[in-house]
């Protein structure tokens, strides 16, 4: 009977290993490592974290269709759409009268008497430039990107076709022209052909962050003839007339002006680097 109880409780006496060794008394059940396996499957189990039913939202298409299906940020929240529109409609209201009426004598810029085509090719540049100056402020309208996609699409097409490429063709004919001929235009016009170019081609690619940035940086180039306004209407209020200092400026202004706008655009970029494509539109 001893014996029995021993056998039970500690297992069988040591013996000779072989085939036919048998563990007597061995107690029904569950053996060490089942137990261990259902301990730490239980733990596991219990270490899982639940997601409370009031926390787990719809599923994942649902929750893309409700961001999909979120309403555009008002107009009225970018800051920047307002004054943009009244810098450059203030700028037009400033340089397209003289050129309404096809008078060469109300030019606000000498018009060469041995060039016939001057004016011509001035007239039709201002034309073109100002369909540039407002189309892309539709461009950058977020509303419009996000609500009316086609009529974004089709200002963009005129933007780059009847606004950037002939207004860009026709000043690298006109500024030989002019009676103080600027690198700083010239090189202005080619960036502004090569940012836009770049710009349209990154949409046709479908690569819409891309067009983006390349998008801004024509705009940058596009908005520089603002800035020799602003210098002189600095000027101006300045009370300035040494020739001296407004030759220089007109030196430099058309330049520094697509220099200041292109380091604005990039602050701009950098500054939106994180958003997502849906944030920024």
């Amino acid at each position: 009977m001893h014996d029995d109880y021993d056998a039970h409780c500690l297992g069988p006496a040591p013996g000779p290993r072989g085939p036919h060794r048998f563990r007597v008394g061995r107690p029904a059940g569950p053996s060490h490592q089942d137990f261990r396996r259902t301990t730490v499957a239980q733990h596991l189990k219990v270490a899982e974290p639940e997601t409370p039913p009031a926390a787990a939202g719809p599923p994942a298409p649902a929750r893309a269709a409700a961001s999909a299906g979120s309403p555009a940020r008002a107009w009225w929240r970018r800051p920047w759409v307002v004054p943009l529109a009244v810098v450059v409609l203030g700028f037009l209201s400033y340089v397209l009268p003289p050129y309404l009426g096809l008078d060469p004598k109300a030019s606000l810029i000498p018009i060469r008497a041995d060039a016939p085509a001057h004016y011509p090719m001035l007239v039709a540049h201002i034309g073109t430039g100002s369909i540039a100056l407002l189309t892309v402020c539709l461009q950058l309208w977020p509303w419009l990107r996000r609500q009316r996609p086609a009529v974004h699409r089709w200002s963009g097409r005129v933007y780059v076709f009847v606004g950037v490429l002939p207004s860009a063709v026709l000043s690298f004919l006109i500024t030989p022209l002019s009676p103080a001929p600027s690198i700083g235009t010239t090189l202005g016009g080619i960036l502004w052909v090569i940012t836009t170019g770049m710009g349209f081609w990154r949409a046709v690619q479908g690569r819409y962050l891309a067009h983006r940035r390349w998008m801004l940086y024509s705009f940058a180039f596009a908005i520089n003839i603002v800035w020799g306004r602003v210098f002189f209407y600095v000027l101006e209020l300045l009370g300035v007339t040494n020739q001296t200092i407004i030759s220089q400026v007109v030196g430099t202004a058309p330049w520094l002006g697509w220099v200041i706008n292109l380091f604005l655009v990039q602050w701009w970029l950098n500054r939106t680097a994180d958003r997502k494509l849906k944030d920024l539109v």
